[in-house]
């Protein structure tokens, strides 16, 4: 705990005095829909402000808010569309609740806007806001090579998609569809040091612009190049082969489907009379049935629900058995093979050298941003 109240307080300083791009707008999107919030402080402390920045009151206590014909009604606090959140101290905690989303723990500066819709934005520091996505998107009690890969990976990921929700007044959601964030509780030191060993590290390409750092839970033994999914190849992207993710949990799955749904599917897709079921490819394919005319393996997977595109059918009558490998579209770094490797005693650099091909480590303050 000692480590991670020096890691807040010194990342909230950047607040103060750091540059506006170490600055993330994080929209807590799993909050939209939320008609009361319950806020606390933690640590520290923070005040109410609206939004000319006019300080309202003190969060002393928990204190409840409620939408009302687009306005924010609490306790003590006048009706405003916009309430703001900030800390008083570097360091400061807070913590959000609501019904249908839970609690949330978070650090910065948040925003609260009373619209048709609930918008929660938080305001962070770079450094602060990886160690949630690094919980969220790895979880814990995994090796610090490992955390320390995912932290570059991440923190490429959020520079290079750095207003990716421009219009709805954030950078990135905290969703799957950005990076996963939850907060800060469950954060732990062997996540914070490897944010921190890591600082400002990103991966860049051969004209020094941040890398598309994607990454996957498994790969089943071979990733594939970004051209399999997003239908244009990026150098760094490359498929590659990865034993050390075949004894995790997410490398191997089963599914049955209905036979007639499966063929009716893909005569709709290619228009072709396609043969009964039966596909036993001996590698990872893009496309079924081994053609670059046919479906990809992608769109499989997103109507049926499989949990990646590598995967064999068995023609069993009225069903058909899906045999799979891997969780995930399969490009970029394969998290469990990027924990076996680190398991292994690779460093950090070893394991982002084998996901992703002719990249270079710098500070993204040097990288190429626009």
């Amino acid at each position: 705990m000692r480590l991670f109240s020096c890691l807040l307080v010194c990342l909230t300083v950047a607040i103060q005095t750091g540059q506006s791009q170490d600055i993330v707008r994080i929209g807590l999107v799993d909050f939209s829909k939320a008609q009361t919030l319950k806020i606390r402080s933690v640590s520290g402390g923070y005040h109410w402000l609206n939004a000319t920045g006019q300080i309202l009151d003190t969060l002393t206590e928990s204190t409840q808010i409620s939408i009302r014909d687009k306005q924010w009604k609490g306790n003590n606090l006048p009706l405003e569309n916009h309430l703001i959140l900030q800390p008083i101290v570097p360091g400061s905690v807070l913590s959000i609740q609501s019904v249908h989303t839970g609690y949330r723990q978070v650090s910065g500066v948040l925003h609260l806007f009373a619209d048709s819709e609930v918008r929660c934005v938080l305001e962070t520091p770079l450094e602060a806001y990886l160690p949630g996505v690094l919980v969220a998107e790895a979880g814990k009690g995994h090796f610090p090579d490992f955390y320390e890969a995912q932290a570059i990976v991440s923190r490429t990921y959020t520079v290079q998609s750095m207003g990716r929700h421009r219009l709805e007044g954030f950078d990135l959601c905290n969703s799957v569809h950005c990076q996963v964030f939850q907060g800060i509780s469950t954060v732990n030191d062997t996540i914070l040091s490897a944010v921190m060993s890591t600082r400002d590290l990103i991966l860049i390409d051969a004209n020094t612009r941040p890398i598309t750092a994607a990454f996957h839970s498994n790969c089943g033994g071979h990733t594939q190049g970004s051209e399999a999914v997003w239908q244009h190849a990026l150098p760094y992207l490359k498929g590659v082969q990865d034993s050390f993710c075949l004894t995790y949990p997410h490398s191997h799955w089963e599914q049955l489907i209905d036979a007639k749904a499966w063929q009716n599917w893909l005569q709709s897709k290619s228009g072709d009379s396609l043969p009964p079921g039966q596909w036993l490819p001996t590698e990872r394919e893009s496309f079924l049935m081994n053609r670059e005319d046919a479906i990809r393996t992608s769109q499989a997977r997103k109507a049926f629900g499989f949990r990646s595109g590598f995967f064999i059918t068995l023609n069993e009558g009225d069903s058909i058995r899906v045999i799979g490998r891997g969780f995930g579209h399969g490009v970029g770094m394969c998290q469990e093979g990027a924990m076996g490797r680190a398991k292994a005693n690779h460093d950090a650099w070893d394991i982002l050298s084998h996901y992703y091909h002719k990249v270079s480590l710098t500070p993204w303050q040097n990288a190429q941003l626009e």
